[in-house]
This record gives structure tokens, C-alpha cells and sequence, in this order.
């Protein structure tokens, strides 16, 4: 357990530096000496080489800043690369106003005892009294701990073995159950978080949106409709970087194994088509010069390119009282990896459907993988009626985009929904069963 801990420390968290902050925040909470920890800026930004500001012993100020690399490694090369951040981080604190008592620098680099009483010496030089190095065998030992078991878990990813369950519950058992008879709602809410964060790295089976409208429609009323959602990965995936999918009429629209999909009679009465496609990542490869890149740009080639993942056809509907969108990934054998519920944490997510349907909307609730994502009401979104054109255009004819498409968006500031599984903890809307068995001894 202690040489994965150490490996993840090394690269599971390259170029995340939000995840990296938070979890070197968490393991300074749980130095008893410090107090009153929180970020400088909760959700990453810049913060003039201070990630963590803190109360050390109860009154003297203290700034923390995380020097993290990509594939760490103890080579000279690695650590003078966190050397120069440490030094630069230092400058930042000693120029605050009021200059802080204690630094602390974390680095996933380790350094010789001799090395980091160097970097010690070197901010007693810059005035700061106390400066502590909590380099990766440090991190590695606190996440190791009792302690740390759940910051561990929920940024490296590092189930507990039974025997640091043993230890857990050897000494946070009482305290659990004294939280239990006091406050069991919010224990309940951390288990659910808990648990979703532990299932939640499985495979997706199915993304859905449920389009909810604010009556029963007959089939005539609603005539043709597109009804779709664009997603966003917040960093590429198995090479994907989003995802489009949705349903519309005329059930053969989205058929590649259909060369002919027949004079189909419009409108949602006579058939339903869903379709899908994947926005593909390419990497620019570093033999790439800055001009050659450029005339890639001037030459309209991007590195983002939809492809055509998946499609299908379905009977019509008599009546609507609500439609789902859905990415599917399930089969009855997985020949290739997929997404995972994780890998939309932080994804952006916009529903975009055709005006006259979206007039019609009541709510919108997101679902995956037995979970209640997002569910948001009327007062949630607002119609964006401005003009805009999408890939699929060409699926459609001019009479059908006569009804434009409109976008939905959040009726706060934002540009688009976001899934934040720290910020929201997502409903189970299931109960796993318990195995019973009909033998007895």
C-alpha cells in the first residue's frame, strides 16, 4: 500500500492542481499545530504563489504553497525545478502584508535531509521564522495514516485494505457512533458521498437527460423536434474530449447501415431516431513547429473533430409528457474501455433543443449509472434564443430548421451547466441487495 501511494503521489494528479491544492490542504488540517486552514482561492486560480493560508498555534499567520511536477521523479533535474518554485513561492510570501511566521511548501519531489535544510535556512534568510518541507515520503506517510485514509481515497483513488479498516474503526469508531446518535444526517450525507465517490469510477453504462414538459402533448402538437445534449469533458478522456447526443424524428435519419431510409412522414406519431457522436481529441505531436501550427489554423484544420459513435431507430409516440436523450455505452461485451461517471466531474453540459420544444419545458434532470446528477426546474434555466448552427445541420432540411435550434442555459451568471461531484453529492436511486442463501449447516 505504501509503494502505490507513493507511485500516485508521483503522476496521479499531473496537471490537476485544483485536486492537488485541496489534498495538500487536507493533510495540513490534520497537523493538530494548524488551524483555520482554507484555501486562497477555493476553486484554483492565481494566488501569488500562496495556495493555503492557516493559523499556526492559534495566532501566528502561516502560508502554505504546493510545488508539484508532472512525473516526478528524485533526479537533480526535478528538484531544481522545485527548487526555483520554492524560492519564488518564498519571495511571494515574505512580500505579503502581514508577512507570515510559517511557511510550508508541499512537493511530491523527495529531498535528503540535508537538502531541505537548505530550502530551511533559506527562509529563515528571508525572515520567516518556521518553514516546514512536507515532501512526498511526508505526504506519503500522513495519507497513510488513519488519518488521511479519506483524502487518500478521494484524490488518489486508494481503497482501504481490511486491516486499515481495522484501524479506522479502532479509532474513529467511538466517534462515529457518537456522530451517529448527534448529527446522523450529515454522516449519512459523507457515506453517500462516500459511496458515490467509490462507484462512481465504473464504467458508464448510460447518460440520460429527461426532458420534462410542462403538460401532456399529443403527438400533433409537438410535430418534428430535435432534442439533444452537447458535453464537455473538463480534460480529454480516452481520447474524447466531449460528447453530442439526442433524438429527433423520422426513425432512419441517423442510419449508416440504411443507405435509403425512405420517405418517412415527419413528426414524433410516426417515428423517433437517436444518434451520437464523440468530439475526438487529437494531440498536436511535439514535432509540430509554432508555424506549422499556425498554418494548420489558417488552413481551418482543428485538432477537434466529431465522429459518428452510434445510432438508432424507434416507434412513435401518441402522446409526450417528457423525452430522454441518452449516451449509451452498454453491450453485452465491453471490447474497448469507456468513460467512467468520474470522467464527467467538472464537465460542462448544455441542453440545446428546437425552440418550439424548448418553449414547452418544465424541468431537466440528468442520470447516470443509477444516479440523480443534476435536477433543475423551471427557475434553474432560461431559453438562449441567439443564433447558432450545429454539425448536424446538414441532417436536417431547411423547412425543419425554419425552427431554430435554442440552447439551455443556467438562469444564473454561467454560460453552461457544470457537474461538480465535490460541490453536489448525486441521489442513489436504487438499494443494493443482500445476498441470502438458502443453505443451512
Amino acid at each position: 500500500m505504501a509503494y502505490e501511494t507513493d507511485e500516485r503521489l508521483k503522476s496521479y494528479l499531473d496537471t490537476n492542481q485544483l485536486h492537488r491544492e485541496q489534498m495538500c490542504l487536507g493533510i495540513l488540517a490534520l497537523d493538530k499545530r494548524f488551524t483555520n486552514v482554507r484555501p486562497r482561492h477555493p476553486r484554483g486560480g492565481p494566488d501569488g504563489g500562496r495556495d493555503i493560508e492557516a493559523q499556526f498555534r492559534g495566532s501566528e499567520l502561516a502560508y502554505g504553497a504546493v510545488g508539484f511536477v508532472n512525473q516526478a521523479a528524485d533526479v537533480e533535474e526535478k528538484k531544481r525545478t522545485i527548487r526555483i518554485k520554492f524560492s519564488d513561492d518564498l519571495n511571494s510570501a515574505g512580500e505579503a502584508k502581514p508577512t507570515p511566521s510559517v511557511f510550508v511548501f508541499f512537493t511530491n519531489v523527495n529531498f535528503t535531509i540535508g537538502e531541505k535544510t537548505e530550502l530551511v535556512d533559506q527562509a529563515r534568510a528571508r525572515g520567516i521564522p518556521t518553514c516546514e518541507i512536507l515532501d512526498r515520503e511526508r505526504l506519503r506517510i500522513a495519507l497513510d495514516s488513519p488519518d488521511g485514509f479519506a483524502a487518500r481515497f478521494q484524490f488518489l483513488n486508494i481503497s482501504m485494505s481490511e486491516s486499515e479498516q481495522a484501524s479506522f474503526f479502532a479509532k474513529w469508531g467511538d466517534e462515529i457512533q457518537s456522530v451517529i446518535t448527534t448529527g446522523f444526517q450529515e454522516v449519512h450525507s459523507t457515506l453517500s458521498q462516500l459511496l458515490f465517490l467509490q462507484e462512481a469510477g465504473r464504467p458508464i453504462s448510460g447518460l440520460h437527460i429527461q426532458f420534462k414538459f410542462n403538460r401532456e402533448y399529443d403527438a400533433s402538437e409537438i410535430g418534428h423536434f430535435r432534442a439533444f445534449c452537447s458535453i464537455y469533458l473538463r480534460e480529454p478522456k480516452l481520447g474524447i474530449l466531449g460528447l453530442l447526443f439526442g433524438k429527433t424524428d423520422k426513425s432512419n435519419r441517423f442510419r449508416t447501415d440504411i443507405e435509403d431510409g425512405g420517405d418517412e412522414s415527419p413528426g414524433i406519431a410516426s417515428g423517433i431516431a437517436s444518434g451520437q457522436w464523440k468530439l475526438a481529441w487529437r494531440e498536436i505531436p511535439e514535432r509540430e513547429t509554432t508555424s506549422e501550427a499556425a498554418a494548420d489554423e489558417d488552413n481551418d484544420i482543428d485538432i477537434e473533430k466529431y465522429v459518428h459513435i452510434g445510432s438508432g431507430s424507434g416507434i412513435g409516440l401518441d402522446s409526450v409528457r417528457h423525452l430522454v436523450a441518452s449516451y449509451s455505452t452498454d453491450s453485452f461485451i465491453r471490447f474497448e474501455p469507456v468513460l467512467s461517471l468520474m470522467d464527467f466531474d467538472e464537465c460542462m453540459l448544455m441542453p440545446i433543443l428546437n425552440k418550439s420544444l424548448a418553449e414547452k419545458l418544465e424541468c431537466i434532470r440528468i442520470l447516470a449509472n443509477g444516479y440523480i446528477l443534476l435536477d433543475l426546474d423551471k427557475n434553474a434555466f432560461i431559453v438562449d434564443n441567439s443564433e447558432f448552427s450545429l454539425d448536424l445541420d446538414n441532417n436536417f432540411s431547411k423547412d425543419e430548421l425554419s425552427d431554430p435550434w435554442v440552447r439551455i442555459r443556467p438562469a444564473s451568471f454561467s454560460s453552461t451547466f457544470q457537474l461538480s461531484f465535490i460541490d453536489s453529492i448525486p441521489v442513489r436511486m436504487f438499494k443494493s441487495k443482500k445476498s441470502t442463501s438458502e443453505f443451512t449447516t
